[in-house]
C-alpha cells in the first residue's frame, strides 16, 4: 500500500466516530476491510479502543495472519502512546473491568506484593507459593480483589523494570481479572490502629468496606494488633484450600480457616482439650477474684512457631452457676490472652479502659527465674499502674493486668496492693519508669541494686519504707507519702519532692542524703548544736550550680573566735573555701564584741583574703536593726535561683547558754531572713584588713 492510498483510507475513517468504527469492525467479515478498521482504531487513543484491541489480541487464533498483524501493531501503538498510563486505566475502571462469573466463590483481597513476586522473580520458595495463589485466581475459584494503591505501585515498579508498554499491558490484564477496591483516607479513623502502618490500615478498611472474606499477603505480620483476623500468608492459605476436606464457601475464610488453623496447632502440640480440658492449661492457681463475685475460673494459651495464637478465658460467678467463655486469636500470646479476657469482661461491665503499655523485667536470672510485669491502663483522664512478679511470664502479665482492671472497675472493693521487696527491686530494669500511686509501704529497698532514677513516683506510698541508699535521682515524688521513711544516704539529686508527706521531725532526710538541686517541699526541722552545723555543711558540699545562680548570705555572732579553730569550724571553713573556688558569691556580716582580740581580726582577714565579702558590726549596734535583735544570732541563707525551691535558711539562737535552731525550706522563713540580712548588711561596715586594728572605731561607735 502506498502512502497516498494509506492517507486516503485514514482520511475516510477519521470522520467516523469511534463507536461506529467499533460497530463496523464487529460486523465486518472481509479481511481487507477488517484490517483497515483495526488500523484506523490504532490511531484512536481511547479506553474503549484499548480494551477492544486487548480482547482481539486474546482471541487471535480465529483471525487471519494479516489481521493478527494489524491487531498486534495497533495494540503496540496505543499501549506505547505517551498519554496512556496508570491514570487512564484507573479513571476508566468500568471499561476495563469485567464481572466475575463465580458469584458463590469467596471474595479475597490479593496484596500487590503477591503479584510482584509472581511477575518479577522465578524459582524461589516464596514464588512457588504465590504462583499457586495466582493459579487459584485464574481458575476463578475465588473472586480476587486488589487495592487501588497496590495497582499504582505495581504499575510503577514494573514500568521501571520492564518499560512502560509492558506495564500498561500488565495492568490491562490485571484489571480484567481483579476487582479494584479503594477507600478515601478521610473515611478512616486512623487512631483505631495505633500500631499498624498506613498501607495495612487501607487494606483492612477496604476489606471491611467491600465485605471481603480474607486477605492474602506476604506481609501478614504487619496485621498483628489490627483487630482483623482474616489475614493469611500464601503458605497458610494453600495448606487448607488444597486439603481434601476444604470448603470453598465464603464462610470458610471467615470462620473455618482460622479454626482449622488452631485445631492443626493443637494436634502438633498433642493437646486434647476435649478429653483433658484442664490438665494442660495454665491455671489461675491462686483463684484471684475480679469483682462483683466473679473470678477467673480458667485460662489457656496455645502457641505455635508462626501465625495465630489462640487464647481462652473462662469467668465464673460466686455460685459457680454462670460462666462467660471467650476466645481471642492474635499473633502474640499476651495480645490473644488480653483480648479474650476483655471479651469475657464485657459481659460483666461496659468496657471503658484502654491498655496503654506493658513492660517486663527479669527478677532473677536463669530458666527458673522470676519476672516482674508492669501494666499501664488508662480510663478517661485517670491512669492505673500495677505490677506482678511470677516465674511464669504469661501469668505475670495477666495478673498485673487483672489487678489494674480491679482498680478501674472496683477501686474500693479490695485494699490497695502492697508490693513485696522482690517486686520493687526489679523496677529499675523496666523500660517504662512510670510507677505512680503504687504502694511501697514498709518495703526495704536498702542495701540492694534498686534504681528508681528518673521514675514517676507521683502519689506513691513509701510510709515506713527503708529507702536508705536508694537511687532516686530526677525522680518525681510529687505528693508521695514519705512519713516515717528512712531516707538516709538516699540520692535525691534533681528529684521533685513537691507536696510530699513527711514527719514533722523527719531528720533522716538530712542524714547524708544527697539533695543537689532537689525541688524541696516547704519543710522546717528544729535542729541545734553540732548536728545543725553537720547537716548544713553536707548540704553546702552538694552545691553544683552556675556561679551566677547561687549565693550564700550569712550573719555570724563571734563572741569568741575559738569556734573557727575547732574541728567543726575548720571543717565548715574548708567547705566554704571550696564553694568560693566555684565562683559562688558569699557575703558575711560578723557581729563583734566591744573588746576585740587579734584572733577576731585574723578570722576576718583570712575570710576577706580568700574572697568572702566581709562586713562587721558591733554587738551593741546589732541589738536593734530595724527592730530586730541580732545579738547572739547566727543565720545563713543559701539562695539557689536555678532551682528556687532548693534554697534554704538556717538559724541558731543562743539564749542563756541554751541554743535553739532550725533548717527551713519554707518560703516565709527565706523571705524574712533574707530581708533581715540586707538590713544589717547595709548598716555594717566594710572590713579593711590593711588597717592594723579596728578597736578604736568600735570605741567611737
Amino acid at each position: 500500500m502506498t502512502i497516498e492510498s494509506f492517507n486516503k483510507i485514514q482520511s475516510k475513517y477519521s470522520l467516523i466516530k469511534t463507536s461506529e468504527l467499533i460497530a463496523k469492525l464487529q460486523q465486518e467479515c472481509d479481511l481487507d476491510e477488517r484490517a483497515n478498521w483495526i488500523r484506523a482504531l490504532g490511531e484512536r487513543i481511547e479506553p474503549e479502543v484499548i480494551k477492544l484491541l486487548w480482547d482481539l489480541r486474546n482471541n487471535m487464533e480465529n483471525e487471519d495472519p494479516f489481521v493478527q498483524y494489524e491487531i498486534k501493531l495497533s495494540l503496540h501503538k496505543v499501549t506505547n502512546d505517551p498519554s496512556v498510563g496508570i491514570g487512564m486505566f484507573l479513571d476508566n475502571l468500568s471499561v476495563f473491568q469485567t464481572q466475575k462469573k463465580n458469584s458463590q466463590a469467596p471474595k479475597i483481597l490479593i496484596d500487590s506484593n503477591i503479584l510482584e513476586e509472581f511477575l518479577l522473580r522465578n524459582k524461589t520458595t516464596i514464588n512457588q507459593d504465590v504462583t499457586k495463589v495466582v493459579e487459584w485466581v485464574l481458575s476463578e475459584k475465588i473472586n480476587p480483589y486488589i487495592g487501588k494503591n497496590g495497582v499504582e505501585n505495581l504499575w510503577s515498579r514494573v514500568k521501571n523494570l520492564r518499560g512502560k508498554e509492558y506495564a500498561n499491558r500488565l495492568i490491562i490484564e490485571i484489571l480484567s481479572q481483579f476487582k479494584v477496591c479503594d477507600i478515601d483516607l478521610k473515611e478512616i479513623d486512623l487512631e483505631k490502629y495505633p500500631t499498624v502502618n498506613i498501607p495495612t490500615v487501607i487494606e483492612i478498611e477496604c476489606a471491611k468496606k467491600y465485605n471481603l472474606d480474607g486477605i492474602i499477603t506476604l506481609r501478614d505480620r504487619d496485621f498483628v494488633g489490627s483487630g482483623w483476623s482474616y489475614v493469611y500468608s500464601p503458605a497458610l492459605f494453600l495448606e487448607y484450600v488444597e486439603s481434601e476436606d476444604s470448603d470453598l464457601s465464603p464462610e470458610f475464610f471467615k470462620e473455618k480457616l482460622a479454626q482449622k488453623s488452631i485445631d492443626k496447632r493443637r494436634e502438633k502440640l498433642s493437646i486434647n482439650l476435649k478429653e483433658e480440658p484442664l490438665k494442660k492449661n495454665l491455671s489461675f492457681e491462686d483463684q484471684l477474684p475480679i469483682f462483683q463475685g466473679w473470678r477467673i475460673k480458667n485460662f489457656e494459651v496455645l502457641c505455635t512457631k508462626k501465625d495465630l495464637t489462640s487464647a481462652t478465658v473462662i469467668l465464673q460467678d460466686r455460685f459457680g452457676k454462670e460462666y462467660h467463655t471467650e476466645s481471642g486469636f492474635k499473633k502474640g500470646s499476651i495480645n490473644a490472652l488480653f483480648t479474650a479476657f476483655d471479651k469475657a469482661l464485657s459481659h460483666i461491665v461496659e468496657i471503658k479502659h484502654e491498655l496503654k503499655a506493658m513492660y517486663i523485667a527479669n527478677l532473677t536470672p536463669g530458666k527458673e527465674g522470676s519476672v516482674t510485669a508492669v501494666v499501664f491502663v488508662r480510663y478517661g483522664k485517670e491512669e492505673v499502674i500495677r505490677i506482678y512478679s511470677h516465674k511464669n511470664i504469661i501469668k505475670a502479665y495477666l495478673f498485673a493486668y487483672v489487678k489494674a482492671i480491679i482498680a478501674v472497675y472496683a477501686p474500693n472493693e479490695y485494699p490497695q496492693d502492697i508490693y513485696e521487696e522482690k517486686e520493687l527491686i526489679s523496677l529499675y530494669k523496666i523500660g517504662m519508669r512510670d510507677f505512680r500511686k503504687l504502694n511501697f509501704s514498709k518495703v526495704d529497698l536498702s542495701d540492694n541494686e534498686a534504681n528508681l532514677s528518673e521514675s514517676i513516683l507521683i502519689g506513691c506510698d513509701f510510709s515506713n519504707a527503708n529507702l536508705s541508699g536508694a537511687n532516686l535521682t530526677k525522680a518525681d515524688l510529687t505528693r508521695a507519702n514519705l512519713s516515717k521513711a528512712n531516707l538516709s544516704k538516699a540520692n535525691l539529686t534533681e528529684a521533685n519532692l513537691t507536696e510530699v508527706e513527711l514527719d514533722k521531725n523527719n531528720q533522716t532526710l538530712f542524714e547524708r542524703t544527697i539533695l543537689t538541686n532537689t525541688i524541696m517541699p516547704e519543710i522546717k526541722i528544729a535542729v541545734s548544736g553540732s548536728s545543725r552545723i553537720d547537716k548544713v555543711v553536707r548540704l553546702l558540699e552538694q552545691i553544683n550550680v552556675q556561679k551566677s545562680k547561687c549565693q550564700l548570705l550569712a550573719v555570724h555572732s563571734m563572741t569568741t573566735p575559738t569556734w573557727w579553730y575547732s574541728d567543726l569550724g575548720m571543717y565548715f571553713w574548708e567547705v566554704t573555701k571550696k564553694i568560693l573556688q566555684k565562683g559562688i558569691l558569699i557575703k558575711r556580716v560578723f557581729i563583734l564584741p566591744e573588746s576585740l582580740t587579734q584572733e577576731h581580726l585574723e578570722v576576718l582577714r583570712e575570710q576577706k583574703e580568700v574572697g568572702v565579702e566581709v562586713r562587721y558590726i558591733c554587738c551593741t549596734n546589732a541589738k536593734n536593726v530595724d527592730n530586730y535583735d541580732w545579738h547572739n544570732t547566727n543565720v545563713m541563707i543559701y539562695e539557689n535561683s536555678l532551682v528556687e525551691r532548693n534554697s534554704f535558711t538556717t538559724r541558731m539562737l543562743i539564749n542563756k547558754e541554751k541554743e535553739s535552731g532550725y533548717i527551713s525550706y519554707q518560703k516565709i522563713d527565706l523571705e524574712t531572713d533574707k530581708e533581715r540580712f540586707y538590713s544589717i548588711w547595709k548598716k555594717a561596715e566594710h572590713f579593711n584588713y590593711a588597717t592594723p586594728t579596728i578597736q578604736n572605731e568600735f570605741l567611737k561607735q
